[in-house]
């Protein structure tokens, strides 16, 4: 998900300057769309329970109209009278399917209302989870509680939260300063979460010890995709899967063979009995610097698993996306994540098993056969050729 609360990059969340103007219901709105976006967001599930491990979203943006964004503030006017807030001013920051999000000024300050486009009862885990690392010191948006005391109000199927709201600036992936930053907040965040224990209503949410079926079913996905470019002999995208796919799918299961041989396990076993937090969705758009202090915003995803999870979902993407293999990048990440969270010979040769996995491959893959999208050749190569530089410099690394 991307940032909520300031994310340059991204058309959907803009946040109006101080020289545009606050909508309120009782506003006459303009006869023009605002720059407010509509999120238009498919989802394709893989791998979780019963099936289903992540749910990747493809998104597409549309203008909000002036009666939709009426709707939306209307729709705050209702719910923010269930906390202890002298509202002055409310608007739209970010208006969706997946996400409803509202800055709204108080006596004490600007604040952010939140719907949580998730099931109740993982809604309540990640919730839950924010205001235990909120309490405990470290820097996530402190969670308002309602009138009764409650960290959400429910209204209908969806959860509501009110959050402090956080100023600052994203972070530049060019910048090395930038990536010391996110890493060294990763590693708090890993670390401060050790001790959480969801309250009684919410389940346990947990990837621990669930990755070697992950790689078993992404194999039998490639495979699977197999079948469908069988039916298209004149496409060159799916000639080129076809020439090339099976070193890749033998690859991924001798990478399952070495998780399984590895330290993995015992990790597992470990972390179980003190588990620490995975972010799942860590990034610029879900990280600020503020007051040169880094924070971390839009816990949604959050779920029990090893902190490495993290990193390779952090470091392996960019990778990718300098076109090549930035040794020199990489060792600075992973120096800076050290820094607050150090790692043992044993987890980090775990955590390069784990990035030898073809991710990026099958991610790219998954957007022709999976998410319908249409893909050039040059990427489906570029994406081998990514994962066999990327084979190259980790395989030495590995115990």
């Amino acid at each position: 998900m991307k940032n909520w609360q300031n994310d340059k990059k991204s058309s959907v969340n803009k946040i109006p300057t101080n020289n545009q103007k606050i909508f309120r219901s009782s506003d006459q709105l303009p006869t023009k769309p605002s720059i407010v976006k509509e999120e238009k967001k498919t989802n394709e599930v893989i791998d979780g329970p019963s099936g289903v491990d992540e749910v990747h979203l493809e998104e597409e943006t549309v203008e909000l109209t002036p009666e939709m964004q009426e709707k939306l503030i209307k729709l705050a006017e209702l719910l923010l009278p269930n906390w202890e807030l002298n509202v002055q001013s409310v608007e739209v920051i970010q208006g969706g399917q997946m996400a409803l999000v509202w800055k709204f000024m108080t006596d004490e300050g600007p604040k952010c209302l939140k719907r949580i486009h998730r099931p109740e009862k993982k809604a309540v885990f990640s919730i839950s989870a924010q205001d235990y690392l909120a309490k405990k010191g470290m820097r996530v948006p402190g969670i308002i509680p309602n009138k009764d005391g409650n960290l959400y109000t429910k209204h209908g199927p969806f959860l509501f939260v009110v959050y402090e709201w956080i100023e600052g600036r994203p972070f530049e992936l060019t910048v090395p300063e930038d990536l010391q930053w996110m890493m060294r907040g990763l590693a708090d965040y890993h670390t401060e979460s050790i001790g959480y224990v969801p309250p009684p209503a919410a389940p346990v949410f947990s990837k621990l010890g669930k990755w070697p079926k992950h790689y078993i079913k992404r194999c039998q996905q490639m495979e699977t995709w197999k079948l469908i470019a069988e039916r298209s002999p004149d496409d060159p995208f799916c000639q080129l899967y076809l020439n090339e796919i099976d070193t890749y799918i033998a690859s991924g299961r001798e990478t399952l063979k070495k998780l399984q041989e590895s330290y993995y396990p015992e990790w597992v076993r470990q972390c179980k009995n003190q588990p620490n937090l995975c972010h799942q969705d860590y990034g610029t758009g879900n990280t600020l610097l503020s007051e040169e202090q880094i924070w971390i915003i839009d816990l949604d995803t959050t779920t029990f698993d090893l902190p490495i999870r993290d990193l390779r979902k952090v470091i392996i993407p960019l990778m990718g996306d300098t076109g090549t293999w930035d040794q020199a990048l990489f060792d600075l990440m992973l120096a800076a994540y050290e820094e607050n969270a150090p790692l043992t010979p044993e987890q980090k040769n775990v955590m390069y098993i784990d990035m030898l996995f073809p991710y990026e491959l099958y991610e790219t893959v998954s957007e022709r056969f999976g998410r319908k999208n249409d893909i050039l050749p040059e990427e489906l190569l570029a994406a081998f050729e990514y994962e066999k530089r990327k084979f190259e410099h980790l395989s030495p690394f590995l115990s």
